[in-house]
């Protein structure tokens, strides 16, 4: 299917930048939230690029996770089990709303190398093969519930990946970037960087991401005065967050 903005020759293009973890569940239905939006948006007059970057929600010392034990296992160690009986009540009803299958349970695992992949995979095909493997990879994870660090599974997903996962090629890539990360202070995720100027944190509404393309697909607008803030009605709090350095 054609790009009507590619049609209409027009090259503006929003960068989107979403720092993210496999093991996320908010990450889960923040992806397919956002690219609900951009379907939404297909009208206006703009390239979307999508690049999706890592983050590690654990921590290298974190307990009992090298043996890989379930999501509610993890959760109830770490919450307790009422409280984790709460937050998974809330995956489940936001999973519903966005229209995704979620497993009764999962499996909570280290996935560098299914972000070594994403990275490899945005460096050879671009945003859409990352969409892709990403589709792949959270489906896995959340909707059947299987082990994603598991290197057979990853060989199984990626085409000639058997060899690159023997190696360190993209570690580095990986390091720098949750490093960069963690250095702009992104403590959670998802974590959305859109078009150098937006910031938002966590799941928003698909309508928040329309607001925010429909605005930036707008000719410049004469310069604001300073500390007059930057605002989306279905964000709470506004979304003033000054730029963050995507390099």
């Amino acid at each position: 299917m054609s790009d009507p903005a590619l049609s209409q020759g027009v090259q503006r293009v929003l960068k989107i930048i979403v720092i993210s973890d496999y093991i996320c569940a908010f990450c889960y239905i923040g992806n397919k939230v956002l690219y609900d939006a951009i379907e939404a948006c297909r009208d206006l007059p703009v390239r979307f690029d999508v690049e999706f970057r890592p983050f590690a929600l654990l921590c290298p010392t974190s307990p009992n996770v090298d043996r890989k034990p379930s999501r509610k296992e993890y959760l109830f160690k770490k919450f307790g089990q009422e409280q984790a009986e709460a937050k998974l009540k809330v995956v489940y009803e936001m999973a519903q709303k966005a229209g995704l299958k979620l497993a009764e349970d999962g499996v909570v695992c280290r996935p560098n190398l299914a972000h070594r992949l994403a990275v490899k995979a945005y460096h050879v095909g671009g945003q859409d093969m990352q969409r892709e493997f990403n589709d792949i990879i959270f489906k896995a994870a959340f909707a059947d519930g299987r082990d994603i660090s598991d290197p057979d599974f990853l060989v199984d997903t990626a085409v000639q990946a058997s060899e690159f996962l023997r190696s360190t090629e993209c570690q580095d890539c990986v390091d720098k970037m949750i490093d960069a990360a963690k250095a702009n202070d992104v403590k959670g995720v998802p974590f959305i960087i859109i078009d150098g100027k937006w910031a938002l944190n966590g799941v928003q509404p698909k309508e928040c991401y329309i607001q925010i393309f429909r605005k930036l697909a707008l000719p410049p607008e004469p310069l604001t005065p300073v500390g007059t803030p930057r605002s989306c009605s279905d964000c709470r709090p506004p979304v003033n967050s000054p730029p963050l350095p995507v390099q």
